[in-house]
This record gives C-alpha cells, structure tokens and sequence, in this order.
C-alpha cells in the first residue's frame, strides 16, 4: 500500500465510520475537515514524483528563455548573476532571486522587456500553480 493508499483509507474512515458516529458537533466536523486534509496530502503525495519531474524541465526551458530574452541586451550584473544562480539551482529560491532582480533592473531592462521576460517567468509559475491545485479537481 502506497502512503497515499494509506492516507485515502485513514480519510475515508475519518468520514464514513467515524465522523457520523461523534455525538458532538464541533468534534464531528473536526472529524470531517480531519478527512479533508488527509484527502488533500493525500493527492499531493500521489502527483509529488511527477510534478518534480514537469517542474524540472519547466525550469529549464524557462533558463533557456530567459537567457533568450536577454541576450544581446544591456543587462545589469546582478541579473546575470540571479540568472546563472539560477540556470544552475533550478529552483524556487533561486527563481525568486532572479525576479527580485528583474524588478530592481526593471528601469534598465525598459518597460517593454522587463514585462516581456517577466511574462514568459509567470507562464512557469502558472504551470506549477496548476500542478499543485490538480489533486483538488
């Protein structure tokens, strides 16, 4: 059994055998909204693996891209910099780098370019956005 089988089965009795059988309303629902959360780590462990694996490739096209977008610009150091860090890590931490950095540069980059690598960045977050509200559909 899988430890999202398991959390399944403890969810499932949270709210059809035990959840009906409490005499008291607070402790009831405490019961059901129990089966919920349970519910919800659940699907987030069944989708876990894959969801690393999309991320991962996402986050390097997304490398791709933005070092696309920002080649032959003028570009601040401290962009390249939050760029490379994070062509390297590929991760949320290193992401967040990078975009604090666009928004430090935004009056170097322009308005124009600044929005443009900015809105191929919310493509990638949207993505994972999505991936993370899949197990409640």
């Amino acid at each position: 059994m899988t430890p999202s089988d398991l959390l399944e089965r403890f969810a499932k009795t949270l709210k059809e055998d035990i959840g009906p059988e409490v005499g008291a309303e607070y402790a009831r629902t405490q019961a059901f909204l129990g089966a919920v959360v349970l519910q919800k780590l659940a699907g987030e462990l069944r989708h876990a693996d894959r969801h690393a694996d999309e991320q991962a490739r996402d986050y390097d096209v997304l490398a791709a891209d933005v070092t696309a977008l920002l080649s032959g610009r003028e570009t601040p150091r401290a962009v390249e910099v939050a760029l490379a860090a994070f062509s390297s890590a590929r991760d949320e931490a290193s992401l967040s780098a990078l975009i604090e950095a666009l928004y430090a540069a935004k009056d170097t980059l322009g308005h124009d370019h600044f929005e443009t690598v900015l809105a191929r960045i919310r493509v990638t977050l949207r993505a994972d956005l999505d991936r993370r509200m899949e197990y409640a559909q």
